[in-house]
């Protein structure tokens, strides 16, 4: 099982936020930059505008497993965060993974199948 590598302090968001490039997507926003590694760091951010913490988590979860099944195919050194919407509350499995695909090949980080 791959093990993300997480973005979890308030400076390295603060850092993608502001100098990264964005792609809106229906569920998610996702901001990204390059990094000097060989491998991704990815932050995952929902707001209460989602929802209650049992929907709330429920989104987290979805974002982190569609990334985690998404992340042997992209390409490597960059910080990424997903932000979800406020409509993500509603999103299934397959939705939020068509979004997410999306934005990351939008992003130049993964390759069009």
């Amino acid at each position: 099982m791959i093990t993300l590598r997480r973005m979890k302090k308030n400076f390295e968001f603060k850092k993608v936020y502001s100098e990264g490039r964005y792609y809106v997507e229906k569920y998610l926003v996702m901001y990204s930059i390059k990094n000097s590694s060989d491998y991704n760091k990815v932050g995952f951010s929902v707001s209460k505008k989602v929802g209650k913490a049992v929907i709330r988590n429920r989104v987290k979860r979805l974002m982190k497993e569609n990334f985690r099944m998404l992340e042997s195919d992209a390409k490597k050194g960059f910080d990424i965060i997903f932000t979800a919407r406020p409509v993500s509350a509603e999103a299934d499995f397959e939705a939020f993974k068509k979004c997410m695909e999306s934005a990351l090949i939008r992003g130049r980080i993964l390759k069009k199948q």
